[in-house]
């Protein structure tokens, strides 16, 4: 059992479901679970040139962030987890989980992983480049293939 673990979801119900559920039943009885989602930046989603900063990615941005924000909520409230515990930010999501866990002390990392193949099994998985330079130890949870849609 571990006192304090953060778990890295997406927003797909049913994966985000998977890896809660696993991060829940490593949590000691008096732990704390903290959830964090990444939202990507607009210009690495939909490759922008990442110094074309106006105010139109800007506002996307912001309401990506804020859509997330409510989505997770939405995603973790049936599991009664509290909205301090629950942090959606901008950036590269390694990076940023990376950061997140060290700032909240946390014991382990939990995260899901769809089996990749083709361009993508060359390139990694974010669950694979949090694995590397992880500041503690990184439980990947595998996702059925259906869960990926």
């Amino acid at each position: 059992m571990f006192k304090n673990v953060v778990v890295a979801i997406d927003l797909l119900l049913e994966p985000a479901r998977l890896v809660l559920e696993k991060a829940l039943s490593i949590l000691a009885t008096d732990g704390r679970l903290r959830v964090i989602h990444v939202v990507e930046p607009q210009y690495v989603q939909y490759s922008f040139d990442p110094t074309f900063t106006g105010s139109l990615t800007h506002d996307l941005e912001e309401n990506a962030v804020e859509t997330a924000r409510n989505r997770v909520a939405e995603i973790c409230e049936p599991y009664e987890i509290a909205d301090e515990d629950l942090c959606v930010v901008m950036g590269r999501p390694a990076e940023e989980i990376h950061e997140f866990a060290k700032t909240v002390s946390t014991d382990v990392i939990v995260i899901g992983s769809h089996s990749q193949v083709g361009w993508r099994r060359l390139l990694g998985s974010t669950a694979n480049a949090v694995l590397h330079g992880a500041p503690v130890d990184v439980i990947v949870t595998r996702l059925p293939a259906e869960s990926a849609s």
